[in-house]
């Protein structure tokens, strides 16, 4: 009786330790998947995080670079407003622009007079940074009348009209560049006609003629005959589009399958 009550006693014994251990495994299985699982997510926010570091290191260059570039822009600046080379073409100098000592202003802190009163105000007149029709079609009309025939007169335009698309001719337009079409008629003799072309050749903004029709008429006034040129031609104005820095939002994911520009 002894002997049977004591293997009761050590199965029940054997029994409670291996519960007691299938509870330890289990439970480390349960601290060891936990730990499998952390080490997961902490490995893919590492690498998530390396990720964002270097996207905001490759800003933190860009922007040292645009600083860098606005630095050399300024000096570019101030040397284009003291060319001499532009100077030459420029209009002529406002009173705003000259001192009490009949010197020229000081420029380098104003905007507003450098655009007046440097050789920087011949570059908005050579490539003006708006859409503008009507200071094209002034432009022109003032390179008519700039123009003398042969008598010494000024060429008045036959006719100064908006144009058909640029885009008619196959002309191809860089980015950041406007076109405003213009089309023209002249009707006079070949030297006047001629005049009227070199002068627009030298204008100091360009005019691109994409097209020109010429006919040749003869004409008689008190007797005498004189041939006579009647050139139509469709030309192209430029202008600059407005450039400006815009600051963008960039999305990165943690999955790369997912990284598929995200800049807005």
């Amino acid at each position: 009786m002894a002997t049977k009550e004591v293997a009761i006693k050590k199965r029940a014994q054997i029994d409670k330790a291996t519960q007691t251990m299938l509870i330890a495994v289990g439970l480390a299985s349960v601290v060891l998947g936990c730990a499998m699982v952390l080490s997961v997510y902490f490995i893919k926010w590492i690498i998530f995080n390396t990720k964002v570091i270097a996207e905001k290191d490759a800003i933190i260059k860009d922007f040292e670079t645009v600083q860098k570039n606005v630095v050399t822009l300024a000096s570019n600046v101030e040397a284009l407003s003291e060319n001499e080379n532009l100077e030459v073409v420029a209009r002529v100098r406002e009173n705003r622009c000259m001192t009490i000592d009949g010197g020229p202003v000081d420029t380098g802190n104003n905007i507003e007079l450098s655009r007046i009163c440097s050789a920087l105000r011949v570059i908005p007149d050579a490539l003006p940074s708006v859409q503008n029709n009507e200071a094209v079609y002034a432009s022109l009309n003032k390179l008519f009348l700039e123009t003398k025939d042969e008598f010494g007169d000024p060429v008045e335009p036959e006719s100064i009209t908006p144009g058909s698309g640029s885009g008619a001719y196959g002309l191809e337009i860089p980015e950041g560049l406007g076109v405003i079409p213009v089309a023209l008629l002249i009707e006079n003799t070949a030297v006047t006609t001629r005049a009227v072309l070199d002068t627009i050749e030298r204008s100091i903004r360009n005019y691109d003629v994409l097209t020109a029709t010429i006919a040749w008429r003869s004409s008689g006034e008190g007797g005498l005959m004189t041939d006579m040129i009647e050139l139509r031609g469709n030309a192209a104005a430029y202008y600059s589009t407005a450039v400006e820095a815009v600051l963008k939002t960039k999305t990165i994911y943690a999955d790369d399958s997912k990284n598929t520009g995200g800049v807005r």
